[in-house]
């Protein structure tokens, strides 16, 4: 079997045939692109050669003048000041309005350090190449065309160049947390979060085996009696992502928490009819080619599908539908709200303790009223309203094609109490992902069927292509609760408090949330720490996706419809002049 030591030796030292057929290529993931009336392929994940250097110290003869000239090259390691060596480098220039000096000072501090840094990378190259017991010692990875020349030019006995493959990442800022990473674990190479993570195993493929004659000492003999059983390749991943939406997307998701001073959000995209993922991403993310820079592992997890929160009132869409479903309610029943429902220690307001009066169940969700929900619930009972929550697949992972999904936490509905169904019913006292939430709109706008979100649409290993087909879930609601609700979104967005969703010439469905942060020894954070969302889907006749877009602790904006709202209309209007969709309403196109 392959042993390090003489065999990487070996390799190193030109048998470069031989690491081809022994160490397989790994898997590419691509996105199909439209290319007039032709469809293509486009990497969005690939495999780059990039040369690195060695050395065979035994063979080295003067270790400290060969380390000296490496660095001067190369450069020592990690070069780059990382932002907290940065400010610790400074700490005592705060408040000194002498910018000149301050100037001064940084750029000689910069230098020592460098300076520091340097001679560190010279001594440590120079112990490991003066141990004359190694055969081979790897310096530095991916080199570049200059430095290698350069290093050829010293024409130093010892040293020596071999092609890695090293994985690559193409578009920059379009959801580093979607793909993962592939990096360095235990001391093996393998995939790290999201679609390198969940698809390791068939992306790094199977490697080879070499059986040879050894000598006495266990090493293998280079020209000895050999066999080999040859490596298999990874296998490719298409996906589901339309890059030009994914693109849009991530931009105005940015924006917007850029403009609205926000700790950070995500988007989603979803195929109602499918469950096919068109869009996903979160911000703050990361670029994976550079993931060792990553200064907080927690930015690895994909927030869509890890990080959970308290819905709040996009939640009384649900709660409607089951009320609806059960025959209990119609979008015309009325109630009369007194601005507050009493469960004895417990008392429920409504937003900013308004009154409303007499209301029907359109007017509840387009105003966004707390007891309209709580009363929507009583007339089906906690049991049932659980029952529904559950179908709808909060409480448990969709399963989509990422490591590290999570299941929310509905464990609040399993305790006795009517309180804990009446908080759930407008969103507060359970926790669901993103990703749920999406889904759970997107059964909505197709029929009442819920769809298992997916991620690849097709599986490729060697000249074997598997297609993956959409998988139906359940149906939640019936078709005819599903058009009933849909119509009460659309009121909601029209009359409501999602204006800022409108999407001219198209009717669109859809919720606002702004949602409240509990403390993790209970109760809630102030005010200034909100997540707004909209999850909605347009249009109205004739669903083309499904969008959910939360914003994590605004600073400006902070409601739901004023940071998420102009999203989903930004985005949707791109997606529908993208497929070409007609107008489903008349509008003025001046």
């Amino acid at each position: 079997m392959i042993l390090h030591g003489s065999f990487y030796s070996a390799l190193a030292l030109g048998q470069h045939e031989l690491y081809q057929k022994l160490f397989p290529q790994r898997g590419e993931i691509y996105v199909v692109e439209k290319d007039g009336d032709q469809k293509k392929l486009f990497p969005l994940v690939t495999n780059r050669t990039l040369p690195s250097l060695y050395a065979v110290p035994r063979e080295i003869e003067d270790a400290s003048s060969t380390a000296a000239k490496l660095i001067e090259i190369l450069g020592p390691p990690e070069a780059e000041n990382s932002a907290e060596e940065e400010k610790k480098l400074f700490a005592d220039l705060a408040g000194n309005s002498n910018q000149q000096l301050v100037a001064e000072i940084k750029v000689s501090r910069r230098e020592k350090l460098l300076q520091e840094k340097t001679q560190a990378a010279i001594n440590d190259l120079n112990q490991r190449l003066s141990d004359q017991t190694d055969v081979y010692e790897p310096l530095r990875s991916k080199l570049t065309a200059d430095q290698v020349t350069k290093i050829k030019a010293l024409k130093i006995m010892g040293l020596g160049f071999q092609d890695q493959d090293y994985r690559f990442y193409t578009d920059k800022g379009l959801g580093g947390q979607l793909f993962g990473f592939v990096g360095y674990r235990d001391n093996k190479l393998q995939g790290n979060y999201g679609l390198e993570g969940y698809f390791d195993k068939i992306l790094t493929g199977k490697q080879g085996e070499i059986t040879s004659e050894r000598d006495a000492l266990g090493n293998l003999i280079a020209i000895g009696q050999q066999s080999f059983i040859e490596k298999e390749d990874g296998a490719q991943l298409v996906l589901t992502i339309d890059r030009a939406i994914q693109y849009r997307a991530c931009q105005e998701l940015k924006n917007s928490i850029e403009l609205h001073q926000a700790k950070g959000g995500s988007i989603i995209i979803i195929k109602p009819q499918t469950g096919a993922i068109l869009a996903m991403c979160s911000f703050p993310d990361y670029d994976p080619n550079e993931y060792y820079k990553v200064p907080d592992l927690g930015l690895f997890n994909n927030p869509a599908i890890f990080n959970t929160y308290e819905p709040g009132s996009v939640f009384k869409t649900i709660t409607m539908a089951a009320a609806l479903n059960e025959g209990k309610i119609t979008p015309e029943t009325v109630y009369t709200d007194m601005g507050l429902v009493d469960f004895g220690q417990y008392k429920i307001r409504n937003f900013n303790d308004k009154v409303y009066g007499v209301q029907t169940m359109t007017q509840v969700l387009e105003t966004s009223i707390n007891t309209g929900a709580i009363f929507a619930m009583r007339q089906i009972g906690p049991s049932v309203f659980t029952k529904y929550v559950k179908a709808f697949g909060f409480g448990e992972p969709t399963g989509i094609e990422l490591a590290g999904e999570i299941n929310g936490d509905i464990a609040n509905l399993s305790k006795k109490g009517e309180i804990f169904a009446a908080t759930a019913s407008f969103g507060q006292g359970i926790s669901v992902t993103p990703l749920q939430m999406a889904a759970a709109f997107a059964s909505i706008a197709n029929g009442g069927k819920l769809m298992k979100p997916y991620l690849v649409s097709q599986i490729i290993t060697g000249d074997k292509i598997t297609n993956i087909e959409p998988q139906e879930v359940r149906q939640v609601i019936s078709p005819k609760t599903a058009a009933l609700l849909s119509g009460m979104l659309v009121s909601v967005v029209e009359n409501g408090h999602a204006k800022k969703a409108q999407i001219a010439g198209y009717r669109v469905a859809g919720k606002t949330g702004t949602a409240q942060i509990p403390k993790p020894g209970g109760g809630y954070m102030s005010d200034d720490h909100i997540i707004g969302s909209f999850v909605g889907f347009a249009p109205f006749n004739n669903p083309q996706f499904a969008m959910l877009i939360r914003v994590d602790e605004p600073q400006e904006g902070r409601l739901g419809e004023t940071v998420a709202g102009p999203v989903f209309a930004n985005v949707g209007k791109f997606i529908l002049q993208y497929y070409n969709v007609p107008y489903d309403k008349p509008f003025d196109k001046k």
